[in-house]
């Protein structure tokens, strides 16, 4: 009996975190929401595109041209590109696949516009609204304000306009040397989960013996900070900040 529980466990979660590996059946086979819940913009528009690459359309896109020739169904005549006709069913899933990809790039737009609003009220001082983001995540922190500067101080040098994606990440990330240490600025976006750091991680490059009189460097020196923020798809909210160092 128990056996046959967890059985049926497991195929529940199969079912419930599965996601479309691929489009081999989009002409015949009509998917719903929860068949691509856990694919990526990415994978979701690879898998869009594939509809057409199995009818050997030809790419205009260089790079979506050069990732089907690696499938050996994707065959098309160069001589004679053919003329596309999509079936009902791959139309359909088609419609539903832009939904899909709409609503992540929705949601991300919204990402943004949380972050722009924690900058914004970090520089404005405004505690009330930082709280909010904040969640009560500074309760046990020993110097809550200085803590409270330093995340300040990170979203200054952060350009929130200059943030670009690569697949389903994104990063900005700026780095100084002021001479004594090298200290890295930075704010990661993957998934649900952002991490705001800064980082002193290293001595200044002029400093070719850092570890001999002339230098007042000492490796105790290097010190990193890490903001970790949780996304629900509306609210942006701190979830722990670690320290190193």
């Amino acid at each position: 009996m128990k056996n046959s529980i967890l059985l049926v466990f497991l195929c529940f979660s199969f079912i419930a975190y599965s996601q479309l590996e691929d489009c081999s059946e989009c002409d015949t086979k009509t998917y719903s929401k929860k068949d691509i819940a856990k694919n990526s913009l990415y994978e979701l528009q690879l898998l869009r595109n594939e509809i057409f690459a199995r009818h050997q359309y030809i790419f205009k896109d260089e790079r979506l041209l050069e990732h089907f020739q690696d499938y050996s169904w994707y065959q098309p005549d160069y001589n004679n590109p053919p003329e596309i006709t999509l079936n009902d069913i791959e139309n359909t899933n088609i419609a539903l696949i832009k939904s899909a990809e709409s609503n992540i790039k929705n949601k991300r737009k919204r990402l943004i516009s949380e972050l722009k609003e924690l900058k914004r009220v970090l520089k404005a001082n405004d505690t009330i609204t930082i709280n909010l983001f904040l969640d009560n995540g500074l309760k046990d922190e020993v110097n809550a304000k200085e803590a409270l500067n330093e995340l300040a101080s990170i979203f200054s040098k952060i350009d929130l306009k200059d943030i670009n994606w690569y697949r389903d990440e994104a990063i900005y990330k700026v780095a100084t040397d002021n001479g004594f240490l090298i200290r890295e600025t930075s704010l990661r976006i993957n998934g649900d989960e952002v991490i705001a750091s800064m980082g002193d991680l290293a001595h200044s490059e002029i400093m070719k013996e850092p570890f001999k009189y002339g230098s007042n460097y000492y490796s105790e020196s290097e010190y990193s900070s890490f903001w970790i923020f949780k996304f629900d798809g509306q609210k942006l909210r701190l979830d722990r900040h670690e320290v190193a160092g």
